[in-house]
Formats: structure tokens, C-alpha cells, sequence
């Protein structure tokens, strides 16, 4: 329901536009849609599973797996939250995973960030996840 304040408001310019995926919950910033969080969670783990020469389907297996998909899961989750902004209780849903997980992966990703390698990876992953989010942007600006 919009309110009759709202519609005396101008339109926001194009500096203040925001990408339409985002919406505000009563009481709460602007989050993105359970749909579209799906949909980041994916194009986070579709880089991941390119970067660590996996299979996409290795990182929403129900099961731990070994300790390299488990890290790979466990990145494709801190990029969908740092990168893209997804909740960690939408990130988990996503990842067949509890929101707990989800936090317990973004602060060994975190941790394990220390490791010149591993932080090289990540930063790549990083830099494709933000042309990506400003290239989603982009395409959905009136």
C-alpha cells in the first residue's frame, strides 16, 4: 500500500536510484528478494566452482564433502554476502545450510584471507562479483 505522502514525493533522480531488486521490509533497510537472493547465490557460486575447478553441483551437496569443496562452499557463501549483500539467513537457504553456518563460513573465509593465495583468489572473485552486482544494477535502472 503506498501512502499519500509518498506520492506527493518526486522521483528519484538518477544518482539516487537504487537497483530494483532491493525493497524495504517495515522496520527494516532495503534487503533483496528471497528469488533474487537465490539468483546472487548462484552467480557466486557459479564463479566459485570456476575458480576452484569444481562442478556447481559439489557445492549444494547435502553432505560436507572433503575440505576443499567444503572451502569452496565455504567462499562461494562470504562472496554471496560481502559481494552481493544477500542475508546470511537467505545465503544458507540458498545453500541447503542454517544462517549459523552461513556466519561460521564467512569468518573462516575471513581468517583463512591471511594466506597470500588464498587472498589472491578471493580478491579476483571479489572484483568479478562487483562487476557483476554493477552490471545487474545497471540493467535494472529505469
Amino acid at each position: 500500500m503506498i501512502a499519500l505522502s509518498e506520492l506527493s514525493q518526486p522521483s528519484p533522480s538518477r544518482a539516487d536510484a537504487r537497483p530494483l531488486w532491493l525493497h524495504r521490509r517495515a522496520g527494516v533497510g532495503p534487503t533483496v528478494s528471497p528469488r533474487t537472493a537465490r539468483r546472487l547465490c548462484e552467480t557466486a557460486a557459479l564463479a566459485t566452482a570456476a575458480a576452484f575447478a569444481l562442478p556447481v553441483g559439489e557445492l549444494h551437496a547435502t553432505t560436507r564433502r572433503s575440505s576443499y569443496v567444503a572451502f569452496a562452499r565455504q567462499s562461494a557463501m562470504y562472496l554471496s554476502h560481502v559481494s552481493f549483500g544477500v542475508s546470511l539467513s537467505e545465503i544458507g537457504r540458498a545453500f541447503g545450510r542454517d544462517r549459523t553456518t552461513a556466519a561460521h563460513a564467512c569468518q573462516l573465509v575471513e581468517d583463512r584471507r591471511d594466506d597470500p593465495a588464498v587472498d589472491a583468489v578471493l580478491a579476483s572473485l571479489e572484483g568479478a562479483c562487483g562487476i557483476l552486482r554493477r552490471r545487474f544494477a545497471a540493467a535494472v535502472q529505469p
